[in-house]
């Protein structure tokens, strides 16, 4: 299993048994969203590439988001890739 962390610090790996954790540099723009669900999301969504996302994946969010969660991440759009 790998786990990947993103920090505004150097990056770099350990590993606790069989499990990998990476701490991978980011830009402050990925990070400003950082703690928020709009962030999760957003990184979701940029993992999945434009290509992959349907209304299947649309349907998901509208369901599983709650209305704030909905609000911040229209505000935090701006932090997305196009």
């Amino acid at each position: 299993m790998k786990i990947v962390f993103f920090t505004d610090g150097p990056s770099k790996s350990i590993k606790l048994g069989k499990m990998e954790i990476a701490l991978k540099r980011t830009t402050p723009r990925n990070m400003a969203t950082a703690g928020r669900i709009s962030g999760i999301v957003i990184q979701a969504l940029k993992h999945l590439a434009q290509k992959n996302i349907d209304e299947c994946v649309s349907q998901l969010l509208k369901q599983h988001l709650s209305d704030a969660d909905k609000k911040q991440l229209v505000k935090d759009l701006q932090y997305a890739p196009a």
